[in-house]
C-alpha cells in the first residue's frame, strides 16, 4: 500500500475512534443535562451531535479520497476533504448560534439546576477525555497534513473550554445565581462562533488553492538546486488538495545536456522532492535549457605548463589533469593536478571518474573514454567532448567556447 493510502487510512481510523468517544460523552451529557435542567450541558450534548455528523463526513472524505483518479477527476478526489472542512465549519457556526440563543433565554428566564453535583461531575470527567482526544487528533492531523482533522481538533479544544465554563455555571447555580449559567453558555457560543469563522476561512483558502506553508516553496527550491546538474530552480507553484499538495517547478539545466539525461534529471528532482516532503503528492518538473554561466573543464595533459600544456591522448595514462574555470565564457583561472590514478593496476577509470565528480567538473575533453568513465560521468551530468587534432589545452578551450568540439553522446571505446 502506498504512503498516501496509509495516511488516508490513518485519518479514517482517527475519525472512527473520535466518533465512538464523542458519541459516548454526548449521550451522557444529554441525559444528565435533561435530568438536571442544565442548559450548558444540553448545549454541549447538541454540540456532540454536530461533532458526530462532521466526523462521519470526515471519515467519508478520507474514504472518497482513496479512490483512484478517473477520466473526469484526473487529479483524484483529494479536494473532497476541503469540501468536508467547509461543511464542518458551517456546522460549527450553526451550533454556535443555537447555543447563543438558548443561553440568552437562560439569562432572561433563569431556571435552577437540579442535582448540580451530578452535572458538575459529568463536566469534570469529560475534560481529560476530550483533552486526550484533542491531542491525539491534532497529532495525526499534523502527521498526515489533514485540514479536516485540524478543524476537528480545534473543535475539541473548544469543547474543553466549554466544559470548564459549564463548571463555573453549575457552581454559580449552586450559590443561587442560575443566570450565570446563561452567561457561561453565551461565552461558549461566542468561542464556537469564533472558531467556526476561523475554520471557514481556512477551508475557503484550501478550496482556492492557497499555499498554506510558504516555507515549503523555499524548501523545494533548496532540494532541487542541491541536485547535481540543476543550475537553478524557479517558477515553483503549489496548490493544496486535501491532505496533500501538488505543484510544478522549472529547473535550468545545461543546454548541452542530452535529452535522455534531461529526462532522468527531471525524475531525480521529482523523486527527491517527494521523498523529503511526503505531503507533495505530485510535482511536475519542466526542463529549461540555460547557458552555463560557470564551467569547470577538465583536460588530460602530459606536462605542467598550465593552459598551454600539451594534451595527452590517453586519459588513464595522463600524468596530469588541467582544470579550467570558465565564467561567462571567459577563462577565470586554471589549476594543474597530478593523476593519482596513473599507476593503479585496477579501477583506474572509476578513480578518475570519482576525482572529476569530487572536483565538481562540468566537462571533460578527452580522445576517448572507457565504458566505466562514460556511464559514470553521464550519470553525474558531466559532458564529454572529443579531442580533435589540436594538441594544446588553450586551443581546445577556445574550440569549446566556440561550440566547435564534438560531444560524445554514445559510448566510444578504443
Amino acid at each position: 500500500m502506498s504512503d498516501r493510502f496509509e495516511q488516508l487510512d490513518r485519518g479514517e481510523r482517527t475519525g472512527r475512534l473520535s466518533i465512538i468517544v464523542v458519541l459516548f460523552i454526548g449521550i451522557v451529557k444529554g441525559f444528565v443535562g435533561l435530568s438536571t435542567g442544565s442548559i450548558s450541558l444540553i448545549a454541549q450534548a447538541v454540540d456532540s451531535v454536530k461533532d458526530i455528523i462532521s466526523l462521519i463526513a470526515v471519515v467519508a472524505g478520507f474514504r472518497i479520497s482513496k479512490k483512484e483518479p478517473s477520466e473526469r477527476f484526473t487529479y483524484g478526489y483529494y479536494k473532497i476533504e476541503n469540501i468536508i472542512s467547509l461543511i464542518l465549519s458551517t456546522l460549527i457556526l450553526v451550533t454556535g448560534g443555537q447555543i447563543l440563543r438558548e443561553s440568552i433565554l437562560q439569562i432572561i428566564n433563569p431556571t435552577q439546576i437540579s442535582m448540580p453535583i451530578i452535572a458538575a461531575s459529568v463536566a469534570i470527567v469529560s475534560i481529560p477525555i476530550i483533552y486526550w482526544l484533542q491531542r491525539y487528533t491534532e497529532g495525526v492531523a499534523e502527521d498526515i497534513n489533514s485540514q479536516s482533522l485540524r478543524n476537528q481538533a480545534s473543535d475539541f479544544r473548544v469543547d474543553i473550554y466549554s466544559s470548564i465554563i459549564v463548571l463555573i455555571g453549575v457552581f454559580a447555580s449552586i450559590f443561587g445565581y442560575p443566570s450565570v449559567e446563561g452567561v457561561a453558555g453565551s461565552i461558549i457560543s461566542l468561542l464556537v462562533i469564533k472558531m467556526g469563522l476561523s475554520l471557514t476561512w481556512d477551508s475557503l483558502l484550501g478550496l482556492m488553492d492557497a499555499v498554506e506553508n510558504p516555507d515549503r516553496i523555499i524548501k523545494i527550491k533548496e532540494i532541487a538546486e542541491s541536485i547535481k546538474g540543476v543550475r537553478e530552480a524557479y517558477n515553483i507553484r503549489l496548490r493544496s488538495t486535501g491532505t496533500f499538495c501538488m505543484g510544478e517547478i522549472s529547473i535550468g539545466v545545461d543546454k548541452e545536456l542530452h535529452v535522455d539525461q534531461a529526462h532522468r534529471l527531471s525524475e531525480i528532482v521529482e523523486n527527491k522532492i517527494k521523498e523529503e516532503l511526503p505531503a507533495v503528492e505530485l510535482i511536475s518538473v519542466h526542463i529549461e535549457p540555460v547557458e552555463e554561466a560557470t564551467r569547470l573543464v577538465t583536460i588530460p595533459i602530459v606536462e605542467d605548463h598550465g593552459i598551454y600544456s600539451k594534451v595527452s591522448s590517453h586519459l588513464g595514462e595522463a600524468p596530469y589533469f588541467l582544470f579550467v574555470k570558465i565564467v561567462d565564457s571567459e577563462i577565470e583561472r586554471w589549476v594543474v593536478k597530478p593523476n593519482e590514478s596513473k599507476n593503479l593496476e585496477r579501477k583506474k577509470g572509476i578513480n578518475i571518474a570519482k576525482m572529476l565528480i569530487d572536483e565538481n567538473a562540468t566537462d571533460l575533453i578527452a580522445t576517448s573514454v572507457s565504458s566505466v568513465i562514460f556511464h559514470v560521468l553521464r550519470d553525474n551530468f558531466i559532458q564529454i567532448y572529443k579531442i580533435p587534432d589540436e594538441n594544446k589545452a588553450k586551443e581546445l578551450i577556445d574550440l569549446l567556447l566556440d561550440e566547435k568540439l564534438e560531444r560524445i553522446d554514445e559510448l566510444d571505446v578504443n
